[in-house]
């Protein structure tokens, strides 16, 4: 699996990308052990947490499974209202999978 994090501010909103390609020929099968799949979140440039997507959010308890054809991309989006200081910020985004798991962070400047 190969992942691509993107980050898009704007004056009044940051939005999110994280694109997860399954690089090989074969299907793989994404296991989570709730409805939340992933997150994000924003830290300042000291690392404090600004924001967190999944923030008082409900997820179902229920285990769920996902499935990403050979060549195929699972694509999460979000997006964050927020009016941000200008200087420099880090996302972080995570795939909460059990069998595979991973973190991306990207940095990112606000003008």
């Amino acid at each position: 699996m190969a992942p691509t994090l993107l980050v898009y501010p704007a004056r009044d909103r940051v939005e999110f990308a994280l694109d997860v390609v399954n690089r090989g020929e074969k299907r793989m099968e994404l296991s989570f052990p709730s409805g939340q799949a992933y997150d994000f979140v924003v830290l300042d440039s000291v690392g404090r947490r600004l924001w967190q997507w999944s923030e008082g959010r409900m997820f179902t308890q229920a285990y769920q499974n996902k499935v990403i054809g050979g060549g195929d991309t699972l694509h999460l989006r979000e997006q964050w209202q927020a009016t941000l200081a200008p200087g420099r910020y880090t996302v972080v985004a995570t795939l909460l999978s059990t069998d595979h798991p991973m973190e991306q962070r990207l940095a990112f400047d606000v003008q």
